[in-house]
This record gives structure tokens, C-alpha cells and sequence, in this order.
């Protein structure tokens, strides 16, 4: 299973449904789509694309102890996970449960945003744009 396709699972079980999810990927923990705006709003991390329509924002491993604070003055519920590439599988480091989340919108307005990766499609039409100017 793929990195992103974990995190989709894990953010629609059951006992992850009201909390904010954040998992650990190399040497960062991210939040992806809905978590990701909601850790944007509440934290202030700086929002980017992981692809068209899907924000993503995160921090250093070794600042895990600072955000698990922050993110306990919030009162609201989350839950860290680290993601173990070689065994492909995740294991929970720590759930609070508090005050759940809802939110919805798994991007901000990706057309205005300054990080938005190209698309294939987009690259290809802008290389024939130039080709064509020349």
C-alpha cells in the first residue's frame, strides 16, 4: 500500500472519525487534506500540494514533543502515527481524544495556490505553448 493510500485508509476508519491524523513519513509527520487545513487553522503550518486538490503541511520529527503540546491546547482530538516503510505499516504513537474535528475540504483554493505542483498535462500544454510562440 502506498503512503497516501494508508493515510486515506486511516483517516476514514471508524476510530479515527472526529480526530485529526498525522503521520510520520521519513524525517517529517504530515497531515493530509482535511487534517492538513484543520492543523493549518489551528497551528498555523504552512499549507502545500501533495497533488491537484490536496493540501498537506507537516514538521520535523524532532520537534514531535512541541506540536503533541500544541496540539493538546487546542482540545481537540488527534492521533500520531509512524509509518514503517520497510514493514510498510503504521503503529500508533499517541491518541488524545477531545473535542472532535469536522471538516470536509481536502484542499484550500489550489488555483491560487503559490506551492501547486504542475501537473503531466500541464507541463506538456505549456511546452507546446512555447513551442508554438518560438
Amino acid at each position: 500500500m502506498k503512503y497516501l493510500e494508508l493515510v486515506e485508509k486511516l483517516q476514514k476508519t471508524s476510530e479515527n472519525q472526529g480526530s485529526i491524523v498525522i503521520i510520520k513519513n521519513g524525517i517529517f509527520f504530515i497531515g493530509i487534506g482535511k487534517d492538513a487545513i484543520i492543523l493549518n487553522d489551528l497551528l498555523g503550518l504552512k499549507l502545500t500540494c501533495m497533488r491537484n486538490t490536496l493540501c498537506k503541511v507537516g514538521f520535523q520529527t524532532r520537534s514531535i514533543e512541541k506540536y503533541i503540546k500544541k496540539l493538546q491546547d487546542t482540545n481537540k482530538s488527534f492521533v500520531i502515527y509512524n509509518y514503517d516503510r520497510t514493514k510498510n505499516q503504521e503503529e500508533e504513537i499517541i491518541r488524545i481524544k477531545a473535542e472532535p474535528i469536522y471538516e470536509s475540504k481536502t484542499c484550500m483554493n489550489c488555483k491560487e495556490c503559490n506551492n501547486k505542483q504542475e501537473t503531466t498535462d500541464e507541463i506538456i500544454e505549456r511546452v507546446k505553448q512555447n513551442a508554438r510562440i518560438k
